[in-house]
């Protein structure tokens, strides 16, 4: 086994997350990730992966690209797989809505800012001593980057969605930091648990101490806000100081400004809209909206800011967060006694969550095809009649939104 099986596998099927588990694992340290569309790269001559990789199939092993491992990992987690009925929100003790209670951080947050709370109750409260978390590129604003920190202002100044890929499990390899918490992807916190599945996690994987994870209907290449900031506003992103995919009043505007000064908005349900257009296959066909498998999933609050953006109106910040785990509950109930957050028992509905809809038909439909390899399944979905075109459930479902509201 060796790196061409991950090529064969995965790579030739378009089914790369861009997660990076592959870079963390790789004990020969010869896989590197492209610039420009965040690829594996084998690091040396590809003739070689035989002789240089031997028998090691850790990157292969790790890799969530085509199978994920949920069910596996569910059990290692929580004792059972779980149900078809929970085949879209997975294993939970308990919904959520939850707010800052920190100005500082709602002003930085695209929703409800629980996701940055969380993190520092863990800092402070000694369940981490550093966060993964992603921020934009000093060099380069325009572009989302990893980064691992033990500052309570970066992990504040890197809060708000980030639509764009951002390769962040490279960087658990050889941290300096026992314990670190992980703000995720779905199909990045599937890679971390299939490390620990393994009967000898990784060292990467052993320094790992909390999740969180983003529920996710699907990321973007770099390209794509890349084409929104040039072809949309007409900027030119070298001139870019500064980016907010949801900035300014809830549910937020794509906001650019320029080294003059200048600022530059673009209505968020039309860049939503822009980016359909730089998605990989294996963002298509991904099917999870969360993996269920971190200590605590997190999403928008309102289940349809497309709809809300389009309408042109405002709302409350707020998150929806599931506690799957001991520790997600303990550290939520610790973020309130910190005086971080203000938590209410809620529900969360996926009939009515725009993103997790797009996700569930694009995902059948494109199963139904049978014409590509794609990502097993953690249950069997029940069909609700014919499914439907990404841009069909966004019309319908925006639709509907409007006129009820």
């Amino acid at each position: 086994m060796t790196f061409s099986d991950l090529q064969a596998a995965v790579l030739d099927h378009d089914l790369c997350t861009r997660c990076g588990a592959c870079v963390a694992v790789c004990p020969a340290k010869v896989i590197d990730m492209a610039d420009d569309d965040f690829l594996p790269l084998f690091a040396t001559d590809p003739a070689a992966a035989g002789h240089v990789c031997g028998t090691c199939s850790l990157c292969l092993d790790v890799c969530p690209g085509r199978e994920t491992g949920v069910n596996t990992s569910e059990v290692r987690r929580f004792g059972r797989a779980r149900e078809d009925a929970e085949r879209w929100t997975g294993i939970s003790r308990g919904v959520f809505e939850v707010v800052s209670c920190d100005e500082g951080i709602l002003e930085h947050a695209s929703a409800g800012g629980a996701v940055t709370s969380l993190l520092i109750a863990a800092l402070r409260g000694g369940v981490i001593d550093a966060a993964l978390v992603v921020e934009h590129d000093a060099e380069h604003p325009w572009r989302s980057l990893a980064t691992l920190t033990d500052s309570e202002a970066t992990i504040i100044r890197s809060a708000a969605a980030k639509y764009s890929f951002a390769p962040n499990l490279p960087l658990i390899a050889d941290a300096p930091f026992r314990r670190i918490g992980v703000v995720g992807l779905p199909c990045q916190i599937e890679a971390i648990n299939k490390m620990c599945n393994l009967d000898q996690a990784p060292d990467a994987a052993r320094s790992i101490a909390l999740t969180i994870e983003l529920a996710c209907a699907s990321a973007t290449l770099p390209a794509g806000t890349r084409h929104v900031i040039e072809e949309r506003l007409g900027v030119d992103v070298d001139e870019v100081s500064s980016l907010r995919y949801r900035g300014g009043d809830y549910p937020g505007t794509f906001h650019v400004r320029t080294r003059d000064g200048a600022d530059h908005y673009y209505p968020f349900f039309e860049m939503v809209k822009d980016f359909t257009r730089f998605k990989t296959f294996r963002c298509e066909a991904c099917p999870d909206w969360w993996s269920g498998l971190a200590d605590i999933s997190v999403a928008d609050g309102d289940p349809n800011i497309f709809a809300t953006s389009r309408r042109g109106i405002t709302g409350r910040p707020r998150s929806t967060v599931v506690v799957r785990t001991e520790l997600g509950e303990r550290l939520l109930n610790e973020a309130g006694d910190q005086g971080l957050v203000k938590a209410v028992t809620s529900t969360f509905d996926a009939a009515q969550s725009l993103g997790l809809q797009r996700k569930r038909n694009r995902y059948n439909r494109i199963a139904q095809s049978a014409t590509r390899l794609i990502p097993s399944a953690p249950a069997v979905d029940t069909p609700t009649g014919r499914w439907k075109r990404d841009e069909d459930v966004i019309a319908e479902m925006s639709e509907q939104r409007s006129t009820a509201g």
